[in-house]
């Protein structure tokens, strides 16, 4: 082989080097854009959800405080005022719309007790509390903060180390 071949080969070798290191790194920049496009749209489908999710879970997270406090009131005094009626209004209604099968069992609960021992305060405030945990566990789930069924890991977020 002659030197002015050599010379050629050597050439054609450093193009298709050259040509194939370039196709190389466009296929890896291209593949790394491609990626953070379709982390950036995932950001955003995720951003729309919350947001669409929002009204839902302010509502669910009223009629829960609600459901939890009228019966709270219906177990501790034997003076409820209105507070059986609007236990049934959100039994029957506006509960039903938000409620989680958890929730919904603990007002079927606390219905029952209700219904055939009104005066059992006892059974009345045992139910109120199972309720009111139902309605901790679905709003943990549905918010997916923690917080809800741990409270303290609220408080010990951020907080300085406790002291031994």
């Amino acid at each position: 082989m002659d030197a002015e071949t050599l010379k050629v080969l050597i050439a054609v070798v450093g193009a298709s080097a050259s040509f194939c290191w370039g196709v190389w790194t466009w296929r890896t920049a291209r593949r790394d854009q491609l990626r953070a496009l379709r982390e950036e749209g995932e950001r955003k489908a995720e951003a729309r959800r919350i947001e669409a999710t929002r009204p839902f879970l302010e509502k669910q997270l009223e009629l829960y405080a609600e459901a939890a406090r009228v019966c709270a009131r219906i177990a501790s005094a034997h003076d409820h005022g209105d507070a059986v009626a609007r236990f049934w209004e959100l039994y029957w209604g506006e509960l039903a719309l938000v409620e989680n099968r958890e929730v919904e069992a603990g007002m079927v609960l606390f219905g029952q007790a209700l219904q055939y021992m009104p005066e059992n305060r006892s059974e009345l405030r045992h139910r109120a509390l199972e309720l009111a945990a139902a309605c901790r566990a679905s709003l943990a789930r549905s918010w997916g903060v923690d917080a809800w069924v741990a409270p303290d890991l609220a408080s010990e977020r951020g907080a300085p180390p406790r002291r031994a």
